[in-house]
């Protein structure tokens, strides 16, 4: 028996870190990243999409050729112009410059011209990548809600796989998930959301920008979960059903 329990750990930390891999780059803030060829050396370059804090955004492109010169150019959403800037050798290594800081919820293009040897090349392959920026976060609040969230995540998909367990512990588990979605939901995300909109000390938030729909559907689901596990004597249909729902919740709201 404890064999079989280790090996439904082992499948659901593999199957969360899974689910969580393919949120990250499914998801549309996952950075513009690339390598192209000049003359046989490498270019590579990654441009963010968002932006967490007040402080002036680096971009870098890499390279072995020495002789590489580029531009930086980029436009607030308001702006009809572009504004350039000349990227400079951070190291020997990488060409560097900065984009201004603008306050939470505004959004500004961005793109690089490169130049070597009476040729340009534009990165990101002819295409400009929308940066979004938010206020910053303190790192406790942070941290809880990676925690919260992915640790609901980690259990919603065991108790699934807890259908094959023989000694199931469905209930238990359905009430720790109930527990850390409504913590997330009603304490944790209201401050996540407020510091990353600037919200604070500035503006008073809509009920909706501050309760989600993905983990609101998916706290609502689990209390529902609850309440026919304990009401129905043939209930271990009842959380593989809510796993399914919520991961779906989870890639459609991603």
């Amino acid at each position: 028996m404890k064999k079989e329990i280790i090996i439904l750990w082992i499948a659901s930390i593999i199957i969360t870190f899974l689910i969580g891999y393919a949120l990250s780059i499914l998801s549309k803030n996952y950075p513009v990243s690339g390598t192209i060829g000049i003359e046989g050396q490498k270019v590579s370059y990654r441009f963010e999409k968002v932006h967490y804090g007040l402080e002036d955004v680096s971009v870098l492109i890499r390279s072995d050729l020495k002789e590489l010169s580029a531009k930086l150019f980029w436009k607030s959403e308001n702006d009809s112009s572009w504004v350039s800037e000349n990227m400079h050798y951070e190291s020997d290594l990488a060409l560097s410059a900065k984009l201004p800081a603008l306050a939470p919820n505004n959004k500004l293009l961005y793109y690089a011209e490169l130049f070597y040897k009476n040729r340009s090349y534009l990165l990101p392959d002819n295409q400009k990548v929308e940066m979004k920026f938010y206020g910053k976060i303190p790192s406790t609040i942070t941290f809880l809600q990676f925690l919260l969230f992915n640790l609901g995540l980690l259990l919603i998909v065991r108790v699934g796989l807890e259908f094959f367990n023989k000694q199931e512990k469905i209930k238990k588990y359905e009430i720790f998930i109930g527990i850390i979605f409504i913590t997330l939901t009603v304490l944790i995300n209201p401050l996540y959301i407020s510091y990353k909109y600037g919200f604070i000390n500035s503006s008073i938030p809509s009920i909706n920008k501050l309760f989600p729909f993905r983990e609101l559907s998916i706290t609502s689901i689990w209390i529902i979960a609850v309440i026919l596990t304990f009401n129905l004597k043939k209930y271990k249909w009842v959380p593989v059903i809510a796993s399914i729902i919520s991961i779906i919740i989870l890639v459609i709201s991603n």
